[in-house]
């Protein structure tokens, strides 16, 4: 028995020590390593999990098991509501932030599991890998600190969130200024508010390979659906969405902020009784390849957004003067409402200049198969992660690369050195919650700096009252009449030679 246990010690030992990330980041994320080369290694507790989470040093942190949060509770007052009642499949609202309509109705006591408000600090330089499949946190979430970067979350599964209570804890947690994070094959359930919120200062990221499991018994619209799927808020947010499985949702899926600068392709809608894509007037949105079976609006709001939706289309076309490629077409059988197509020239211009950070996508005809078979922590290794990228003739000649053109390493540098925005400032208003009637402005974020702006921060468009004036080393690059925005050219070249290898 000894000899038996000893063994399979030492083979668990051997299992984390081989397990490394799967495949390459790509899209936005392209050039993040997470924890690199360093030694795979299993917590042996949740304090050294939550410790190794939290820190900047680089390390590959495996998790082969379920880790369960729940069983401190806790209460606090707030409110119900008489539209969509608790007792009838809805949610209830924890504290004030959602309590202030008619149809409010204030609840003095409210039970909750703590652990979903105090989610795991995540900081730079980590590859949080799931093995097996196994890998669950249950009733507790990931928060990548301001600031933080290079994070790579992949084969996890967050569950249960007090799932029952709006403000109850968000899966995973982007706080901002987080340079280069790659979500890929988890799965999200069971969740009390977001699976996936990024706001404050923009971030850098892709979003691939995951389940967004909208099965719920407690929802804010009282449909059994999930409301509040993704807000991707963060001012200047660069985003790809890919071969992601959405189903059994009703709302945010994801919703989209008007400074950000998104691509969503070859993404699997299913059994919505709401809406997908929404979008506040101004977002910069490149919507190809995805497909749509039974969701009752696949594109809800006001966008700047390029949609593909018939082969013939006119601005198709313009996909190969702009981008270098013929742009997929979208999905709808015919259970779901109409996508209508807000196509043209002027809406692909964005991203001509960022044509090494998009993803190629497959026919929409392909997504059904490919996604069902593909996403979420069981799937990881089953099939190619990364899509190839663009071929290299491909790239449109107007690109304005290379940035480091201008003299901008003789940028004066400020006195004081610019740092993100401490999230801090803000309050914990990353949007007011009402449901789907209510405007829901995301939370404006903190003046930048009147000397210099960082890297992926705005710099400049229509309406900007902000500085214009870039960190030394960087420039503001137009992506828009309304987005500008202080890039390197390094981390461009960076990440075109990710793409090509």
């Amino acid at each position: 028995m000894h000899l038996s246990t000893v063994s399979i010690i030492l083979a668990a030992a051997a299992t984390a020590a081989s397990q490394s990330v799967v495949g390459t980041a790509y899209g936005f994320a392209a050039g993040v390593t997470g924890g690199g080369d360093a030694a795979a290694q299993t917590p042996s507790s949740v304090e050294e999990l939550a410790e190794w989470l939290s820190d900047d040093t680089p390390r590959t942190i495996v998790i082969d098991r379920e880790y369960d949060f729940t069983g401190q509770t806790a209460t606090d007052s707030g409110c119900d509501r008489n539209s969509c009642s608790a007792a009838n499949g809805g949610q209830l609202y924890l504290g004030t932030l959602s309590c202030g309509s008619s149809d409010n109705v204030p609840v003095s006591s409210i039970t909750y599991d703590v652990a979903g408000t105090e989610p795991l600090t995540v900081g730079s330089n980590k590859s949080i890998l799931g093995a097996g499949g196994k890998a669950v946190l249950n009733g507790k979430g990931l928060s990548l600190s301001a600031g933080s970067s290079n994070v790579i979350v992949q084969g996890i599964e967050i569950t249960n969130l007090n799932p029952g209570i709006v403000w109850g804890g968000d899966a995973l947690d982007l706080k901002g200024g987080n340079d280069g994070v790659w979500i890929d094959h988890c799965k999200f359930s069971k969740i009390g508010r977001q699976f996936i919120v990024s706001h404050y200062d923009g971030s850098r990221y892709t979003i691939s390979n995951n389940e967004f499991d909208g099965v719920t018994t407690t929802s804010a619209t009282c449909n059994d659906n999930h409301y509040w799927t993704m807000m991707l808020i963060g001012e200047g947010d660069q985003a790809t969405l890919d071969r992601n499985y959405f189903h059994n949702v009703s709302g945010r899926a994801p919703k989209l902020g008007e400074a950000g600068t998104f691509h969503a392709t070859n993404n699997y809608f299913k059994n919505m009784n709401g809406h997908a894509f929404e979008a506040y007037e101004g977002t910069v949105a490149l919507l190809e390849g995805n497909a749509f079976e039974s969701v009752n609006t696949p594109f809800s709001g006001s966008a700047i957004a390029t949609i593909f939706d018939t082969p013939d289309s006119a601005a198709a076309g313009a996909c190969e003067s702009v981008l270098g490629r013929s742009c997929a077409v979208n999905a709808v059988d015919a259970d779901s409402g109409s996508l209508t197509p807000m196509s043209s020239s002027s809406a692909l211009q964005p991203f001509s200049s960022l044509t090494d950070a998009l993803v190629v996508p497959v026919a929409a005809s392909e997504v059904a198969s490919l996604v069902s078979s593909n996403a979420g922590p069981a799937n990881l290794g089953s099939s190619a992660v990364t899509p190839d990228p663009a071929p290299e003739v491909e790239e449109p000649p107007v690109e304005d690369e290379p940035v480091a053109e201008e003299p901008v390493a003789e940028e004066p540098v400020a006195e004081e050195p610019v740092e993100e925005e401490p999230v801090e400032e803000e309050p914990v208003e990353e949007e007011p919650v009402e449901e789907e009637a209510e405007p829901e402005e995301p939370a404006a974020p903190a003046a930048p700096s009147a000397e210099e702006v960082s890297q992926w921060h705005q710099c400049g468009g229509n309406n900007w009252t902000g500085s214009t004036k870039c960190a030394a080393g960087l420039s503001c690059v137009a992506h828009n009449e309304w987005y500008s925005q202080c890039l390197s050219s390094a981390a461009r070249l960076k990440a075109r030679s990710i793409l090509r290898i």
